[in-house]
């Protein structure tokens, strides 16, 4: 029936059907969901997680991973980090702490829900709850008040339960402070020997049998990704807005009342001399800074060159250019710093500063004052995103009409031949990794692009732009390339998995022989190896770029009774095969402070161990379901 209406809507029947279907949306509200599957995403015990609450918990945690990755996911990550059953997971254990803490009693509030957003700094003005900023930022978010008050009261309430059941685990014991402090403090000492798969690139030979004949057992690894051609029309805020005309003396008005949005903040340029004090330094060492610090500032004041000064007595990186900080503005710098130097005149020199970091000296020798943008270069930009801001209540009622209008007509193709004025675009045919520009990453898109079928209209979408109506006109299903259209990559390939089994062969090899002779100095010595001494590094130490910290973990783990890992160990490309030499015990006592610090972390972790356990429980008595296409 759907397919239908989609592309055969041509008779007076179904025109008929299109008008019920008219008034539906009048009377009823539906819109873009019109032809979605109204099946749950999950069932938790009889409670439904819907696509789109799915949908925007996957948009929420694919946007943190492109930002970590500076706005592009590299090809593959998704599937590698399981992200998708990671919002499973996640969706599933916020529903097992709801129904949880209905079951304990626990409720939330409506003060409670209000004390919190209003207590929530993205809706203060000048310290204070907004209602104007509240209401604002929501509708730029597609949130009402209602339902993002829901989201916060089940926020609230998955909370709650974490501290309730947290409860349970209130108190660490001296004994286990000790043993925690011990072993994060210990150092340890060990031998070992590197062996690199790229040692062994000269031995590997790479003929075209080996390679023909391992690439039909890996062939499956360069499979072509699925490609859509899309033909549809595009009813973004921006494609809406272009539409819509704004006058100069709105633009100039807006320029006005947001005039700091178009200024260069003030920036100042300094030079400083450091002397090094952390949260783990001793009083004594402090102290020793300070005078030191004081010393230093005496001769700088007296007129000794600063710069001079700071290459030869500051322990921060910029010694060796004098201390020169560069250029910076408000915010970039800890708050002590930046309160110091944003007090001086050019080439004053401050007191002795105290920050995070240690004591500082330092002198301010440049001021750059803030500075405005004039109107005539930001115009363009001011008009695009008023014109942004108005079309967004816009776009929904014209992309609505335009898809009932591509149902009255029976296609896209036919809709176009009456509205030749409406925003369509055409691509060529793209992967979902490599998706045109003015796609980008947009994951509701790309999610309705890949899932339709050769000739297959969409519902009306909502995107993180705006909305749209896709129709692919052709789709390519992955395909397992021939060998010569790959066949460099898959020599290469080749060759890095030979190099590795000869280099993971060689280093099994070595850690059996090293057990059976009890000595990796005599296994080595037979094997053609040289043998490394790490000297003493303690839990987590990162420092010595040449041993990875899952080598020092690992290293941790041994004894003299047992002074060789089960396994190889893997790390920084290479692989080590390693042996117990010495663990010393902490070289200073049990301080008072990283008494509690070590005690918080004991509850914490023993909270977490309680709060895993009752999770896994309520898991294992839950009854839930999964729809079939996640």
């Amino acid at each position: 029936m759907l397919q239908i209406l989609r592309n055969k809507a041509q008779s007076i029947v179904i025109q008929a059907i299109v008008v019920i279907i008219a008034i539906v949306f009048i009377f009823w509200g539906v819109g873009s969901n019109l032809l979605n599957n109204n099946e749950a995403a999950l069932v938790i015990n009889d409670e439904e997680i819907s696509f789109e609450d799915f949908q925007v918990a996957y948009d929420r945690a694919y946007n943190n991973l492109r930002n970590q990755f500076g706005g592009n996911v590299p090809q593959g990550l998704l599937e590698n980090l399981g992200i998708k059953q990671q919002v499973i997971n996640q969706l599933t254990q916020e529903a097992l702490l709801r129904q949880g803490a209905a079951q304990m009693g626990i409720l939330i509030s409506r003060e409670e829900i209000q004390d919190t957003i209003q207590n929530m700094v993205q809706f203060q003005d000048n310290g204070s709850f907004s209602i104007e900023k509240y209401n604002t930022l929501l509708a730029a978010n597609n949130y009402s008040p209602t339902k993002f008050e829901e989201t916060v009261k089940l926020d609230m309430l998955s909370q709650k339960v974490r501290l309730s059941i947290g409860d349970f685990a209130a108190t660490a014991t001296e004994y286990e402070i000790a043993d925690l402090y011990k072993l994060d403090k210990s150092s340890v000492s060990f031998k070992y020997v590197k062996i690199s798969p790229a040692e062994f690139t000269d031995v590997i030979p790479a003929t075209d049998e080996d390679i023909s004949a391992w690439y039909v057992t890996v062939q499956e690894n360069y499979k072509t990704d699925p490609e859509v051609k899309l033909k549809y029309l595009d009813f973004s805020y921006t494609t809406v807005g272009e539409k819509i005309t704004i006058d100069d003396s709105t633009l100039e008005q807006y320029y006005q009342d947001n005039l700091a949005e178009f200024t260069q903040a003030e920036k100042r340029g300094a030079r400083h001399i450091l002397f090094k004090v952390d949260e783990n330094s001793s009083p004594e060492v402090a102290e020793k800074q300070m005078q030191k610090a004081n010393e230093i500032l005496e001769l700088a004041k007296s007129g000794s060159d600063f710069a001079e000064l700071a290459k030869q007595y500051s322990e921060g990186p910029s010694n060796t250019q004098g201390g020169d900080l560069g250029m910076f503005t408000r915010g970039q710098m800890v708050k002590p710093f930046e309160d110091a130097v944003f007090s001086l005149e050019v080439d004053q020199i401050s007191e002795v500063v105290k920050t995070s970091f240690g004591y500082h000296i330092i002198k301010l020798e440049k001021i750059s004052p803030a500075v405005a943008t004039p109107f005539s270069d930001v115009k363009d930009s001011i008009l695009a995103k008023l014109q942004t801001e108005e079309a967004k209540p816009l776009a929904f009622q014209v992309a609505n009409e335009a898809y009932e209008g591509i149902i009255g007509a029976g296609s896209l193709d036919g809709y176009l031949q009456a509205h030749p004025e409406a925003p369509v675009r055409i691509t060529d045919f793209f992967s979902r990794n490599t998706p045109p520009a003015n796609i980008g990453n947009d994951q509701k898109f790309l999610n309705t692009a890949f899932s339709l079928k050769a000739q297959e209209l969409s519902s009306l979408i909502e995107t993180s732009q705006g909305y749209a109506v896709l129709f692919a006109e052709a789709v390519k299903e992955p395909v397992v390339p021939a060998l010569d259209a790959v066949k460099d990559r898959v020599t290469q390939d080749y060759q890095q998995f030979k190099t590795k089994e000869s280099a993971d062969n060689a280093a099994k090899s070595l850690l059996q022989k090293a057990k059976a002779d009890n000595s990796i100095a005599s296994a080595a010595e037979q094997g053609g190896f040289s043998v490394e001494e790490s000297g003493f590094h303690t839990k987590g130490d990162s420092q010595n770029a040449d041993i990875p910290p899952t080598v020092i973990e690992t290293a941790f783990t041994l004894s003299g009774k047992q002074p060789f890992p089960e396994e190889v160990v893997e790390g920084n490309d290479a692989l080590y095969i390693i042996e117990f030499s010495e663990l010393k015990d902490p070289e200073s006592d049990l301080t008072e402070e990283d008494r509690e610090r070590y005690r918080g972390a004991i509850i914490q972790m023993k909270q977490q161990q309680i709060l895993s356990s009752w999770l896994k429980n309520r898991r294992e008595q839950s009854e839930i379901f999964s729809h079939k296409s996640l």
